[in-house]
């Protein structure tokens, strides 16, 4: 950015970034498929790290492409892959469903009043030294962020844990529901090469 404030071709540039990594968000909630879902995220992460170089932010850019895009894609793929579950149901009224469209209402209200009040004409466009380096982020994650930092990562070993917890509850649920059906065919197919003593005539019955 200059000291004149940003050009027509950086707005044009986060107008189109915004917009993309709108569509693919509301894709990746709107999606039934899981995967299909998951690489629309993958796409919305993308547009992410092209917003945060084109302000200058290049080492959050790499980090949201090799850790977002990448490894934490990765372990969404392979969740979906151990649950083995199958399309999500479609759309129907749920009182939580209902709370998270309002959520959704009141945090689009908030933006619209954020962009509305605008930007100054003449912006400032003073960078500190060594803004969006790895030094000037690891000062903030591990200074000023220290606490939400190691939080979030308790946190996703949480979410971890969980997915491993709940795969296993599927997996012995699908184990019993196969048992079963094979203890049934089992005792069918004993019906049917034994079906029992044949019953006795009656008598004046020739």
């Amino acid at each position: 950015m200059n000291a004149g404030g940003a050009t027509a071709v950086d707005q044009v540039v986060f107008w189109v970034l915004a917009v993309l990594t709108t569509f693919f968000a509301g894709f990746t909630i709107t999606r039934r498929n899981p995967v299909t879902a998951v690489m629309s995220l993958v796409a919305t992460f993308f547009c992410l790290a092209g917003i945060y170089a084109s302000l200058s932010a290049h080492f959050l850019a790499v980090i949201q492409v090799l850790v977002y895009a990448g490894a934490i894609m990765v372990l969404f793929i392979f969740v979906i892959m151990i649950l083995n579950r199958e399309e999500v149901a479609p759309f129907s009224i749920r009182p939580l469903r209902v709370l998270g469209v309002l959520g959704g209402v009141y945090l689009l209200t908030k933006l619209v009043d954020v962009v509305g009040v605008g930007l100054p004409e003449a912006a400032p466009g003073v960078t500190p030294d060594g803004f969006g380096t790895v030094a000037a982020i690891g000062e903030v994650l591990f200074r000023d962020f220290l606490f939400p930092f190691e939080a979030i990562s308790v946190l996703l070993l949480v979410a971890i844990v969980g997915g491993v917890v709940v795969s296993r509850s599927h997996q012995k649920e699908v184990a019993a529901v196969e048992a079963a059906d094979y203890r049934h065919q089992i005792e069918e197919l004993a019906h049917h090469d034994y079906p029992g003593e044949p019953e006795a005539p009656t008598p004046g019955h020739h």
